[in-house]
């Protein structure tokens, strides 16, 4: 064998055992680089269990146990995405027998290797019920129960607890979820199709496997009527989404399920403390943040709610330094888990630690949002409105009433730059919009957009909580929509996103039933925005953007009164803004 033959060799065999080393170490690389307490625990036994539940379905269980002698404190994680589950048991339940726990890992009922059909959330309460009861009966685990997962996977720990948990259940760890789906899925009437339409596209049914899942969700935001789009684009009937898609009222059956109804009040009967996970620009934060202040067992809680989207990642275009982590937050999780199943010390006491935005911080609330003071800019020189700096935010409403207008095409819709309630940016070839903070500059060149803006601050101001917008409006269409963007101009000229929102007439100032809007008649609407906190820097300018459209973050409203899935086109409209004491917007400053 010549010299290059036997080093060529050598150096393959180095790189196999290279390579192999690095895959066993894995855990123990991202522990050191998470910054997390040494492990203390090897791995141990794993096997896989059928759990038979109520109706006779098997489902799909695996047991990942740490070495030594059991029995051990339990995780129980339930999964439904049947393409990521390895990946998500090796790195959820790899990293939680290292450090002595117990993991089950359970694929949902109709995904994975589990028997029967999926329907989101439909079988999860009963479900979730029956694999705890045959948890607290094995032998592995000691007494000392939680349940931990993001998003869909924390749904079924507060499915779960409908009706009661086994006194096992001592705690869990619910991240980017919250219990009123209508409120994630609609603002007043418009329907998020960033976050609901993309999940369809990829969750047909069980174990879907779409080969052009992001181009489907591209001609599908776009399809007219939008109630064809399961069959004609997804190719199969879908009839949850269909409900999704006409219940736009809170009122709508779909949303009086008994299973739906006992979701939204589990927060307020909870029995036992949890650690909840939010992100400022999530898909669910606002009603995240409404379950936590219904919360029974708030004051045991605790809530951290960081600069993150639904995945835990910020911007490229706004740094977020010390952001800590993402959604699983190991540094919290630990300790939180070490002292409720395990009896170690509370390192980390009940209430809200937030990141606030802007100042990168993070700050420890015994009640959030802190109390501060309303501040109030009203909207002044419509007539100057376009082109970004024209219009005038101020302290004192103007003393003349003007009027301005501009031309909404739902054809041409003001596309989605930034903000939370946000989704298909994060799935394998989706091309979704950019979501939380992404820099605005020119899009308020647009005519169909109304910009207001206040003179330079003299002094760091903090919003913290509530931000509303309320104006003075008329449409010559019988129904419409009107947005609402706020945006810090810093002193370097960049333009930032802090919060937007949308209202549509039929749906205006909360209303649980379509209201009738005769057109061309003047109405007083608020737009609501889901809280924040924020400190805009002295030398800012702090700007408000009014449009009718934010595609496709929000289905394009098509002027017409009635429901939006129905719709065969798209109808321009004339929008009108007023000035006067009608027209403002409103947050909580805090000093």
């Amino acid at each position: 064998m010549n010299r290059w033959v036997r080093n060529s060799l050598m150096a393959v065999s180095i790189l196999f055992l290279t390579g192999i080393t690095l895959f066993l170490s894995r855990n123990e690389l991202t522990r050191y680089w998470e910054g997390l307490p040494a492990f203390t625990h090897s791995s141990g036994e794993s096997y896989s269990e059928w759990v038979s539940v109520q109706d006779g379905l098997k489902l799909h269980t695996t047991v990942q146990l740490p070495s030594g002698l059991g029995p051990y404190p339990t995780i129980l994680i339930r999964n439904p995405y049947a393409e990521f589950g390895t990946i998500m048991r090796d790195t959820m339940c790899g990293r939680f027998v290292r450090y002595g726990y117990a993991c089950v890992f359970q694929d949902v009922r109709g995904q994975g290797l589990s028997e029967g059909a999926w329907q989101p959330g439909v079988n999860e309460i009963g479900d979730g019920r029956d694999t705890l009861n045959w948890l607290v009966k094995q032998k592995f685990q000691d007494g000392n129960i939680a349940m931990v997962g993001a998003s869909y996977l924390a749904s079924v720990q507060w499915a779960a607890a409908i009706g009661g948990m086994p006194e096992e259940v001592k705690t869990f760890v619910p991240a980017v979820f919250a219990t009123n789906n209508h409120a994630v899925m609609y603002q007043e009437g418009m329907f998020r199709h960033e976050t609901f339409t993309a999940w369809a596209s990829m969750m047909r049914g069980s174990n879907s496997d779409a080969e052009d899942a992001g181009g489907d969700y591209h001609r599908a935001i776009k399809h007219l009527p939008h109630n064809q789009v399961d069959e004609q684009i997804f190719g199969q009937a879908m009839p949850w989404y269909q409900d999704m898609i006409n219940s736009a009222s809170p009122t709508a059956k779909f949303w009086s399920e008994p299973g739906t109804v006992q979701l939204r009040a589990i927060p307020s009967s909870l029995e036992v403390p949890i650690l909840m996970i939010g992100g400022w620009y999530d898909v669910f934060i606002g009603p995240q943040l409404q379950d936590w202040q219904q919360l029974a067992t708030r004051s045991r809680s605790r809530f951290v709610i960081g600069p993150w989207t639904h995945i835990g990642g910020g911007s490229k275009d706004l740094e977020t330094p010390d952001a800590e982590g993402g959604l699983n937050q190991w540094k919290e999780m630990l300790p939180w888990l070490e002292h409720h199943l395990k009896g170690g010390p509370l390192m980390h006491s009940a209430g809200v630690k937030a990141y606030v935005m802007r100042e990168n911080v993070w700050k420890e609330y015994t009640q959030w949002p802190p109390t501060g003071t309303p501040k109030r800019f009203f909207l002044g020189n419509l007539a100057q409105a376009r082109g970004c700096t024209g219009g005038s935010l101020t302290a004192n409403p103007p003393q003349t009433m003007s009027r301005v207008n501009y031309e909404y095409n739902p054809n041409n819709p003001v596309p989605t730059r930034g903000g939370a309630g946000m989704l298909a940016f994060i799935l394998p070839g989706f091309n979704g919009a950019p979501p939380a903070n992404v820099l605005q500059n020119g899009l308020c060149e647009r005519q169909d957009i109304l910009s207001f803006t206040t003179q330079k601050l003299e002094s760091a101001l903090k919003i913290a909580g509530d931000i509303s917008v309320s104006l003075s409006v008329s449409s010559s269409a019988n129904d419409t929509a009107f947005t609402a963007k706020l945006v810090e101009i810093l002193p370097d000229g960049r333009e930032i996103n802090v919060r937007d929102s949308i209202t549509s007439l039929a749906y205006r100032n909360g209303a649980r039933q379509p209201l009738v809007y005769t057109a061309n008649t003047r109405v007083d609407i608020k737009i609501k925005f889901w809280p924040i906190e924020w400190t805009l820097a002295k030398g800012s300018r702090l700007r408000l953007d009014i449009s009718s459209s934010d595609f496709p973050k929000f289905h394009a409203h098509r002027n017409q009164a009635g429901n939006w899935a129905e719709h065969t086109q798209m109808l321009s409209a004339t929008q009108s803004i007023y000035s006067g004491e009608a027209s403002w917007v409103e947050f909580n400053s805090v000093m």
